[in-house]
């Protein structure tokens, strides 16, 4: 069998229903009782506290701990509101899955092809943060990837937080809006 593909099932409806439908025969997506709102605090509870992090690098953290950032704890920190927030998405719909692959599906079926709530963006934000090694799909260029590995890490890493934070609240807004 082949490997699922999230970006194939953006551009081809049937093969992400083909996949859908494989993870509910497997029970890899299952019906559920509806804890969106719980995703939703759990998406809230992480975006203050990721904020709240980045307001102590102003001045508390270098006090405390000289040059050391924690800009990746921040980053990491967003992708969880992120993949809370898709969760709430799915589970207002009574549906909970099992692995990654299987909640990219649903949500592109039903969110991105059926609804048309979701938009490619929105699908790539979800993706990224259920895989975020792969840096470069968050498009960065690969100089600016390189970049970050001489001397400037700490400024990369900063600005990275910054334009997820804005992009995790936007995304963050519009599930909470879709579920009113």
């Amino acid at each position: 069998m082949k490997k699922p593909d999230w970006k194939l099932w953006l551009r081809d409806e049937n093969e992400c229903k083909f996949w859908l439908d494989n993870y509910v025969k497997k029970n890899i997506l299952k019906k559920s009782s509806d804890d969106s709102k719980l995703h939703l605090k759990r998406t809230d509870h992480n975006l203050i506290f990721a904020n709240w992090i980045i307001e102590k690098h102003k001045d508390e953290i270098p006090e405390v701990f000289g040059k050391d950032t924690f800009y990746d704890w921040v980053i990491s920190v967003y992708y969880y509101a992120v993949y809370h927030a898709a969760l709430a998405l799915m589970s207002k719909e009574r549906f909970t899955s099992k692995n990654h692959s299987a909640t990219l599906s649903f949500l592109i079926y039903y969110h991105y092809h059926s609804q048309k709530a979701l938009d490619k963006g929105d699908v790539e934000l979800i993706a990224n943060s259920l895989n975020r090694e792969d840096i470069e799909t968050l498009g960065f260029s690969k100089e600016l990837r390189e970049k970050a590995c001489y001397n400037i890490h700490e400024l990369f890493e900063k600005k990275l937080a910054e334009d997820i934070r804005e992009q995790v609240v936007n995304f963050a807004n519009k599930i909470k809006m879709l579920l009113k």
